[in-house]
């Protein structure tokens, strides 16, 4: 008479666990929050800067998507949503994109 549960039940109920785990992680990183093309992202940027080269007293938000895609293809990180163009971080960061 054997009593509990056996090893391998409890193996096989982990790997499937972990692997639940991987499509659920995989789904929501690539459906759920993609990131767009870097070469959309830079358009992004080249927009931004532009727009903040013709008048760097303005405050003008960079959208959700310059942030996060900027913040995965460019060394230099993301514009913060409250960057004002007179900040010096903005103007340091737009000569890539733009001459300043």
């Amino acid at each position: 008479m054997n009593k509990g549960i056996a090893i391998t039940t409890i193996l096989t109920l982990v790997v499937g666990i972990v692997v639940v785990g991987i499509i659920i992680y995989l789904v929501y990183t690539y459906v759920l929050t993609p990131v767009i093309p870097e070469n959309e992202c830079r358009a992004l940027a080249v927009s931004w800067c532009t727009q903040c080269g013709m008048n760097w007293t303005t405050t003008i938000k960079a959208s959700t998507n310059l942030q996060n895609c900027a913040s995965t293809y460019f060394s230099s990180g993301a514009p913060s949503s409250n960057w004002q163009c007179n900040n010096a971080n903005s103007k340091t960061w737009c000569k890539a994109f733009i001459p300043v």
